[in-house]
Order: structure tokens, then sequence, then C-alpha cells
């Protein structure tokens, strides 16, 4: 008796450390999981907000613009530059917090930039709004200044060239989540394989336990019951 209790105590004892350390071994996992996934929830969210905050301030200062030169208010001559100001300063937020990946992107996004900034710059500088008028260098005559036009021919290459700069970060960054996401479905495989390993090695000590149990425990038992009756009906020897 004292070997069979040895044995079960040795196999449930088993079991525990199993579990035990299974259950850490997934926890790890699991936490290390969690913190990347947070990380990239985190990254992404600030990422989108950044660009958001790019495409916003870069759309104030194309209505600044079309308000400027095509519906000549001139009120809205210090909003273009209001609103270019803070479209270049979530420029340079946005390359600060940049990983060096996508520090070129930003450095393409402020060469766009400053670009648009120029074109604005020279229409504010040469006044022609205020005087409707715009000089014909070659022939050294005077038209009337068109603000539709300039603003399709100047103003719309330079500004669809930085707005595409901004969809290229944001597509970089959406990019860069699928081999991430790639590295949390293997860290949860890492995660839930201890479980699995600890399940399968359970079952076969239990089943070894059944068949422990039922050698050495239980078909003693019934064989004892056996010759019992065996004696108390036929007196045949115990």
């Amino acid at each position: 008796m004292k070997g069979i209790r040895k044995r079960v105590t040795i196999g449930f004892l088993s079991i525990v450390v199993l579990l035990f350390f299974s259950g850490l071994v997934s926890l790890f996992e699991l936490n290390n999981m969690s913190t990347d996934i947070e990380s990239i929830l985190g990254s992404n969210r600030r990422s989108i907000e950044l660009t958001e905050n790019m495409l916003d301030a870069i759309s104030a200062h194309d209505r600044a613009v079309v308000n400027y030169a095509v519906f000549r208010d001139t009120l809205y001559s210090d909003s273009c530059k209001m609103c270019f100001a803070e479209f270049s300063a979530h420029i340079d937020q946005a390359r600060q917090e940049a990983s060096a990946s996508t520090v070129m992107m930003f450095d393409s996004l402020r060469i766009n930039a400053d670009r648009l900034r120029e074109v604005v710059h020279e229409l504010r500088t040469s006044r022609t709004i205020e005087n409707l008028i715009l000089v014909d260098t070659l022939s050294d005559e005077t038209v009337a200044f068109d603000g539709k036009e300039w603003y399709d021919s100047n103003y719309v290459p330079a500004y669809d060239a930085a707005s595409n700069s901004i969809m290229r970060v944001m597509s970089h960054a959406q990019i860069a989540l699928s081999p991430r996401a790639e590295q949390l479905s293997r860290n949860a495989y890492r995660a839930v394989t201890p479980v699995f390993i600890s399940l399968l090695v359970m079952i076969v000590i239990l089943l070894m336990f059944y068949y422990f149990i039922m050698i050495y425990a239980l078909r003693p038992i019934v064989e004892m019951n056996k010759s019992l009756g065996d004696w108390l009906r036929y007196k045949m020897p115990f």
C-alpha cells in the first residue's frame, strides 16, 4: 500500500507542478503580448492623430488660399500664413516622433510643404490681389489677375504634392503594422502551446493513474470481495 500511496502522491504533485509552470509561462507570454498590443495600438493611434492634424491644417490652409486668391478677400492673407505655420508645426512634431525608416518621408514632405509655402508667399508679396492686375514681364503689359487660373496652375500641383506626401506617411504607418501583427500571432501560439502540452501530459498521466489504480487497487479489492463471498457461501479457503 505504501508503494501505491507514493506513486499516487508523486503523480498528483507532478500534475500540480506541471500546471503551475505552464500557467506561469502562459501568463508571461500573454503579458508580453498585451504589452505589444498596447504599443502597436498606441503607435497607430498617435500616427493617425498626427496625420489627421496635418491633413486638417493643410485643408484649412487650402480654404484660406481659395478665399484669398479666388474670391480676393484680403483678410485671409494672414490666415494663409497662420494655417501654414500650424501645418509646419505638425510636420516638425511628427518628424520628431517618427522612426528611422520614415524620416526620409518627412524630409520629402517638408520639401513639398516649403514649395507650397513659396507659391503662396510669391502671391502674397506680389500684391496682385490688392491691385487686381498681373504684369506680363515679356510684353510689359498689365492683364487682369485670374485667381482661379493661378489656383489651378500654381497652387493645386504644390498642394497635391504635399497631400500625397502626407498620405504616403499614413500608408507607411499602416503597412508597418503587418509584421508586428504577425509577431503577435506567433506570440499567441507561444502563449497557448504550454497549456496545450500540459493538457496532453495530464491526459497521459491520468490514463496511467487509471491503469495503476485498476491494477494495484481495485482488482485486489474485487478479488478479495469475491474470495470472501466464496468463503461465506461455499466455505472455500479465503
